[in-house]
């Protein structure tokens, strides 16, 4: 009797480091560009294809070679993908070509290799030149998970995979050196992490495309370079989800200089993983007030008292197409208001900018009204 393979929700994880089994059941090894199917005088393989179901096989894609996808393969066991070798100069791709068959259709009928979730199979690209393509490709083609299971009406179906631009835009592609494993610790992807500095505030806006079972998103941030981390923050997980979910968070006591932020990513289980470090610097100017908003004749830009420290400042009036207005130097005057006539400026939206002497900038928006 057939095993059969049932819908689960996607867990690729990625790892820094590699388990190998020293002992293959079978190792193949495509040796140059072409179809991963290619038969006769144009096999790329140096001995036979891989199986269609191949467990603890090892299938190496060699340096130089682009090798397309135009099949289906469920890898199981300890089975190994290496595409290129460690420090290699040569490009080397693993490439899902689309497919027009229906969503609905057998999983056979599309491009996709599918690793049984829970087995220690592993994909890795093992250097910079290594990278895994896939085209804006139907819903059944790229790289899946699947877990063993009895009672499925198909002999495995797909869940989410690389290459879906709906559900993972950011997908679409993978470079190297990494490890894409299917028994990953952290079942959450993320797609973006952004940090930015708004009026003495910083905020904070991530995206994930993936959730499984995750509890919450713990906010940390050091002023140390990274030395030391504290947490500022929680935001609660959505819990399981594929489709893309958006979060935010501000951090309303920005600290001067250079801070870091972080993302703990925190599943159910207690597991957790940490996203990129996100830098933003607060610089000299840390408060800026604009009135009256809106102005009729004149407006005033006061600098806070503690905001310049003793150094410098410029602060400019723009219109809305970036052209400058007026311009005052400020000179280690903390808490000094600049006043601006306005009363020769048609009504409208424009500018206040404030630049430090040590290049940072805030922004604030005036109103002229008559």
């Amino acid at each position: 009797m057939k095993q059969l393979y049932s819908l689960k929700t996607l867990t690729l994880a990625l790892s820094l480091s590699l388990t190998v089994t020293t002992s293959f059941a079978q190792t193949y090894s495509a040796f140059r560009s072409g179809n991963w199917s290619a038969t006769g005088g144009s096999s790329i393989w140096r001995t036979v294809a891989p199986s269609p179901v191949c467990n603890n096989c090892h299938i190496i894609i060699e340096d130089g070679a682009v090798v397309t996808m135009d099949a289906s393969i469920l890898l199981s066991g300890s089975s190994l993908v290496s595409i290129g070798t460690t420090g290699s100069s040569q490009t080397t791709q693993l490439v899902f070509a689309q497919t027009n068959n229906n969503a609905n259709d057998a999983f056979t009928n599309h491009h996709n290799l599918n690793m049984v979730y829970g087995d220690p199979v592993q994909i890795n690209l093992a250097s910079s030149n290594a990278s895994i393509q896939a085209a804006n490709t139907n819903n059944q083609d790229g790289i899946f998970l699947a877990v063993p299971t009895t009672g499925a009406n198909s002999p495995y179906s797909y869940i989410a995979r690389l290459g879906q631009a709906a559900n993972y835009p950011n997908a679409l592609s993978l470079t190297g050196p990494v490890i894409l494993s299917s028994n990953g610790t952290l079942p959450i992807l993320l797609s973006d992490f952004a940090a930015s500095l708004d009026n003495g505030s910083v905020e904070l806006s991530w995206t994930s495309v993936l959730e499984i079972n995750s509890d919450h998103f713990a906010v940390e941030r050091s002023t140390d370079a990274g030395a030391h981390w504290s947490t500022i923050g929680t935001v609660a997980a959505h819990g399981n989800s594929s489709l893309p979910l958006n979060y935010s968070f501000t951090d309303s006591k920005a600290v001067a200089g250079t801070a870091e932020y972080r993302l703990q990513l925190v599943d159910l289980d207690g597991k957790y993983d940490y996203s990129q470090v996100k830098a933003v610097r607060n610089g000299l100017i840390t408060s800026v007030s604009v009135y009256p908003n809106p102005a009729r004749d004149y407006v005033n830009v006061t600098l806070a008292a503690s905001s310049l420290q003793g150094q410098g400042a410029v602060v400019r009036l723009v219109n809305q197409t970036g052209q400058l207005l007026q311009e005052k130097s400020v000179t280690s005057a903390n808490g000094t208001t600049v006043a601006l006539s306005v009363s020769s400026y048609p009504q409208g939206n424009y500018l206040i900018i404030v630049l430090g002497a040590d290049g940072s900038k805030q922004v604030s928006k005036l109103l002229i009204s008559k």
